[in-house]
């Protein structure tokens, strides 16, 4: 019987959270397709289907969807500058008889949960003298300020966790460093790789500090920013709309992270 009680109470306490983070994204679709651009009345059921809000979005006046392509591209160039430079650097701190190593990342940490606002005036300062104030270039060389530090600190770890037989059997078989880390350290730290990617493209892609701070006009202006505006235009299917774009970027690198890590360990094979 009180195991019974416990599944059950599991099994509701399970229901409620899921239920507390999924009604509000359900309730954004459901608005976002509502003919009301004001939703008076719009349940959690919809009642009618219309893609007005997201036809208004590609208004040019508004310059939603390009707003949306600079995002991403400064996301994902931001994501594979973080990944290209952390990962020779987590390796050499992972297995190299580095100085110090653990204070390095402990510092990096730090760097990595530094309050941005502090930063903020002599970062722009410095992107100033080299004159890349308002330019996508700047927020993004910004954005690795704290991006950069969180990837080399989790896959620092996620690469001490490789087995050191598993390198030592590749070296033996003739594998160079570079072919090493490749194809044998990062198949194997792959959970570790995917969440740092995930967790790298969600931190640039929610910035709102450098992106509003080191924007001065329309040009370098990101998503985060312009959705910030959109309750002042008092269309709430629009503001929506908007939302509900911003989330599918997130769900696609999410799901792809998913997609490889339920494959096969290729060293496995």
């Amino acid at each position: 019987m009180r195991r019974r009680l416990g599944t059950a109470l599991l099994w509701a306490g399970g229901t409620g959270v899921v239920a507390f983070a999924v009604l509000p994204l359900w309730y954004m679709l459901v608005l976002s397709f509502d003919p009301d651009p004001a939703g008076a009345g719009t349940g959690l059921v919809p009642h009618a289907f219309s893609l007005g809000s997201y036809r208004f979005l590609a208004s040019s006046v508004f310059g939603f969807y390009p707003t949306l392509a600079r995002s991403l591209l400064l996301s994902a160039g931001t994501t594979l500058v973080s990944l290209a430079v952390a990962i020779p650097a987590a390796y050499a701190l992972a297995r190299l008889p580095v100085p110090g190593r653990a204070q390095i990342l402990a510092v990096m940490l730090a760097f990595a949960f530094f309050p941005g606002i502090v930063v903020l005036v002599p970062i722009s300062q410095m992107l100033s003298g080299l004159g890349w104030l308002d330019r996508l270039g700047g927020i993004g060389l910004a954005q690795l300020s704290y991006t950069l530090p969180l990837a080399v600190w989790f896959l620092a770890y996620a690469f001490r966790a490789v087995p050191v037989e598993v390198e030592e059997a590749a070296r033996v078989d003739g594998a160079g460093t570079v072919a090493l880390v490749w194809r044998v350290v990062l198949p194997v730290a792959r959970p570790g790789v995917a969440g740092t990617t995930a967790l790298v493209f969600v931190a640039s892609w929610n910035d709102f500090l450098f992106s509003s701070g080191l924007n001065r006009s329309d040009r370098s202006e990101t998503l985060p920013v312009l959705l910030s505006k959109l309750p002042e235009l008092g269309f709430l299917g629009g503001q929506m709309a908007a939302a509900v774009l911003m989330c599918l970027p997130v769900a696609f690198v999410v799901a792809a992270m998913l997609l490889w890590l339920s494959r096969r360990n290729d060293v496995a094979r």
